[in-house]
């Protein structure tokens, strides 16, 4: 049996060195800096103790001292406390405990909806920290997100670690390495995913948040789309990698019909989509219309795309208009070519060419700055302005002159005298090319406008337009003083209008029409104010035209609160002199359109002085001080700026110090809202305003649990304070409460038993007030047990005694006790003295209430002696007889 006891305790030994040297399992709880541990010693009680991990990681324990705890288990602590108090004690058997985990505290930064600092409770995850914050942003890249952490090594070295976590891979994959526990202290970094700008032929170039993944296309319908001139063949996105930049070109075209692979764009990356090379084919071709230009195309391939020449075609006048930097006009005969002889032209063409083919020699065609360009029947007696006519007029870019091409000869027109006299209206023959220059009408406008620039007008523009096409005047523009700078055959002219008037009326003739080469210059206005004394910045401001006195206040900021509003100063420089004028802007604040609130002048001078409505508050307020006043307030508006009344302030009782006529008057004001009405009253200046403490304390003493002086909370009364106070000693019913209040006309008493006051207590559960005197006299508690009981004598009463209680504690009742006669003597009276019969008879009581009644201090309990035989004693003589009558037998016997 011994060896078998034995082999169970190696058995228990050997499994405890196993779970003490076992590696901390994945899911055990790491202790951290915060957590609180209770430590007991099994047989060794004056070493618990409930302790928390310190700032510098480590936690104290008696005998051990100090001991490293950061990222342990507590399995592990368990282990070094009982290694090293073997030392001290036989056998150690360590139990630790985790009463209060740490609270982590993180900071979030980077692309999540919420950035901040974050409570989590230990053992939080990087998940966890995200959702906190709202979760990752559009544009966050949730595959490079940093965790900086601040280790402290058992050495109380500080180092900085920092992971960099996909946490895509856990989305995705649930990868548990990329959603690591949180560390109180750790900094979470989410970082944008970067932009990707994209230019060109595209709806709404501009630079654009991509998240990971995303690619070209995905950025293309950000961008709203692709316009109808760009060429999609032809993209180019440009990378840069470190210091260089790389280009690639991609064919959109392809990916749109699904092919080719997906373009996936980095940070950084710039998409330029090029607008389509492109010539317009027009005529008599059998499909006219726009065609894409590839590279070295020529004049009859493109005629070749286009279904060939009409029956009608006129191939030895096939018209190309170029645009450069001057336009021109190329005529090309192709029709050796087309009937298959040597000779003929065939150019290379250019993008934007545009490609006429005209209809024989009964057309002509007109080009350039028409509405309606193109070819044109001409008949026997067709002129200029009726071919115009058929072109739907000239345009409102169209120059100054017009050229006229026939048969290799231009002959240039003046546009302005064909139109308006007839001037040079030739006939038009069939084959003439009719070209309407753009004009190089160009005006300059300056200054104070929003945008300052040149700008080409039309032809019947005036000067309203061009400070329109400059976007308008700005606030600090001068309009009655903008210049018009022409060059005419005498010279330099300047002139200058009134713009204020020209707004009002653009008929006025002032509107000049517009010339080439016109300079339009609005200067700044230099109208400038002066706002000093209490206003939130005084200084000097500009202003506009019209602006009034009360703008100009406004200009400063507004008055400040010791402003006098009704004795502003403004004054200003007239041809008479120096005019000082008074202003009352508490009326022109109610009503801007007085005729007070006049409109401002260059160098007006306005002075806001202070005022004198100031009073001073003292006392219970929450800040005390001086304060300047509005006209119109009231005592309680001046005691809600001095922070409102304090928990100890008495409102009912505030103190007003003024000056009047007849000396320094003081009078006691009601400010409570609920009782009194003085609050109400308007301030007038000067006035001391002392909010005195409340006397809300009350005393109690006497017979209960804590006497002192409390605290009489908002409609106090009597049974509050008397809980406030832990209640009456005993609680018998009988304990009278004294209530004393001193009152102006005297000293008033109130008294009432425990008893009343807890039966009836809307009658007797007095209302108290600041400076009552509560006082409990102690009860009477006191017993006399007498009588057939083992020790008579006094007895303290314990609450809700009994007869049976009373008995008890006289050490029970003797033998010759007469239970069912006791006597009980309320207050030592015999008039009032009760028989009781307990036990009816019997030698155990029963339980019959009636049999044992509630006592009451005072009373005198009597348990009087038995007139019954003493059975036991005639028993014993008997018996004492038998004895010895069988003992003298026995003697005769022998």
């Amino acid at each position: 049996m011994k060896r078998l006891r034995r082999v169970m305790v190696l058995a228990v030994l050997v499994l405890a060195l196993m779970a003490a040297g076992a590696p901390a399992g994945a899911g055990e709880y790491t202790l951290g800096v915060g957590d609180v541990l209770r430590i007991t010693v099994w047989g060794h009680a004056d070493l618990t103790t409930e302790v928390a991990v310190r700032p510098d990681g480590y936690l104290s324990f008696p005998l051990v001292g100090d001991l490293w705890a950061v990222d342990k288990t507590p399995r592990e602590v368990r282990a070094e406390l009982q290694s090293l108090l073997a030392e001290f004690i036989v056998k150690p058997q360590v139990t630790v405990i985790v009463t209060q985990f740490r609270t982590l505290h993180v900071q979030v930064l980077g692309e999540v909806r919420e950035s901040g600092y974050y409570q989590l409770k230990a053992g939080a995850r990087l998940s966890d920290v995200l959702a906190l914050a709202g979760g990752p942003t559009t544009t966050a890249d949730l595959s490079g997100v940093t965790v900086t952490r601040y280790v402290l090594d058992a050495s109380g070295t500080e180092r900085t670690e920092v992971m960099h976590i996909d946490v895509n891979k856990f989305l995705t994959a649930g990868d548990a390495q990329s959603n690591p526990i949180i560390e109180s202290g750790d900094l979470v970094f989410v970082p944008p995913s970067g932009r990707v700008a994209i230019f060109g032929e595209v709806r709404s170039p501009a630079s654009y948040d991509l998240g990971r993944g995303e690619g070209l296309l995905d950025l293309l319908a950000m961008a709203g789309g692709a316009l109808d001139t760009a060429d999609l063949e032809r993209v180019v996105v440009t990378s840069h990698t470190g210091s260089a930049a790389v280009e690639r070109l991609v064919d959109v075209q392809e990916l749109l019909s699904g092919r080719g692979q997906a373009v996936h764009l980095q940070p950084n990356d710039v998409v330029f989509v090029p607008k389509k090379q492109q010539v317009m084919v027009l005529g008599a071709v059998r499909n006219p219309g726009i065609y894409p230009l590839h590279s070295e195309a020529r004049l009859i391939d493109l005629i070749a795309r286009a279904g060939g020449l009409l029956p009608t075609g006129d191939a030895t006048a096939v018209s190309i208009t170029r645009s450069g930097v001057e336009q021109e006009i190329l005529v090309a005969d192709i029709q050796p070519a087309l009937s298959g002889r040597p000779g003929g032209d065939n150019p290379t063409l250019q993008p934007d060419d545009l490609i006429f083919v005209p209809e024989g020699y009964q057309n002509a065609l007109v080009l350039g700055e028409v509405r309606s360009p193109g070819s044109f029947e001409v008949r026997e007696q067709t002129r200029i302005l009726d071919l115009l006519a058929k072109a739907g007029g000239t345009s409102d870019r169209a120059g100054e002159e017009l050229t006229l091409l026939r048969d290799g000869v231009a002959t240039v027109i003046d546009l302005g005298a064909l139109e308006r006299l007839g001037l040079q209206n030739e006939k038009v023959l069939p084959g003439d090319v009719i070209y309407v220059a753009e004009g190089s009408r160009q005006v300059l406008v300056l200054g104070e406008v929003e945008k300052p620039g040149s700008y080409q007008f039309r032809r019947g523009d005036r000067l309203l337009d061009a400070i329109g096409y400059a976007g308008g005047l700005t606030a600090d523009a001068l309009e009655e003083q903008v210049s018009l700078s022409r060059e005419t055959e005498q010279g330099a002219e300047v002139l200058t209008f009134n713009f204020r008037e020209l707004m009002s009326n653009r008929f006025l003739p002032e509107n000049l029409p517009l010339q080439s080469g016109d300079v339009i210059i609005v200067p700044r206005a230099t109208r400038g104010v002066i706002v000093l004394g209490e206003v939130q910045r005084p200084g000097y401001y500009q202003y506009k035209y019209g602006d009034s006195i009360l703008d100009a206040i406004m200009l400063a900021g507004g008055f400040l609160e010791s402003a006098d509003e009704q004795e502003v100063s403004l004054t200003r420089q007239s041809p008479e002199g120096t005019v000082v004028e008074t202003i009352n802007f508490g009326q022109l604040q109610e009503d801007r359109f007085l005729a007070g609130d006049r409109l401002l002048e260059d160098g007006d001078l306005i002075v806001v002085p202070r005022s004198s409505r100031s009073a001073l508050v003292l006392g219970e307020v929450r800040d005390p001080g001086y304060y300047v006043f509005s006209a119109g307030q009231t005592y309680l508006d001046l005691i809600g700026r001095a922070g409102g009344f304090t928990a100890d302030a008495d409102p009912a009782r505030v103190a007003v110090t003024r000056e009047e006529l007849d000396g320094v008057v003081t009078e006691t004001v009601n400010l409570d809202v609920l009782t009194g009405s003085d609050y109400s009253r308007k301030l007038v200046g000067g006035e001391v305003i002392s909010v005195p403490k409340a006397d809300n304390r009350v005393l109690v003493f006497g017979d209960v649990v804590r006497a002192g002086a409390y605290t009489l909370p908002p409609q106090g009364q009597l049974l509050d304070i008397l809980a406030e106070a832990g209640g009456l000693q005993s609680n018998l019913g009988t304990e009278q409460v004294v209530v004393t209040r001193q009152l102006p006309d005297g000293e008033r008493i109130w008294q009432v038993s425990f008893a009343q006051l807890m039966g009836a207590q809307s009658e007797h559960n007095l209302s108290l007030s600041g400076g009552d005197v509560v006082y409990v006299p102690a009860a009477r508690k006191q017993i006399l047990v007498l009588g057939m009981v083992k020790n008579p004598g006094v007895y303290n009463l314990p609450v809700g005694a009994r007869l049976m209680d009373a008995i008890g504690l006289a050490g029970g009742p003797l033998d010759r006790a007469a239970l069912e006669n006791v006597g009980i003597y309320r207050d030592g009276s015999i008039e009032q003295a009760e028989q009781v019969a307990m036990g009816q008879d019997k030698q155990l009581f029963t339980g019959d209430v009636k049999e044992n009644p509630m006592l009451q201090p005072g009373d005198i309990i009597y348990i009087p002696e038995t007139t019954k035989p003493d059975w036991t004693k005639i028993f014993g003589f008997v018996g004492a007889i038998s004895s010895f009558k069988s003992a003298i037998f026995n003697i005769f016997d022998w």
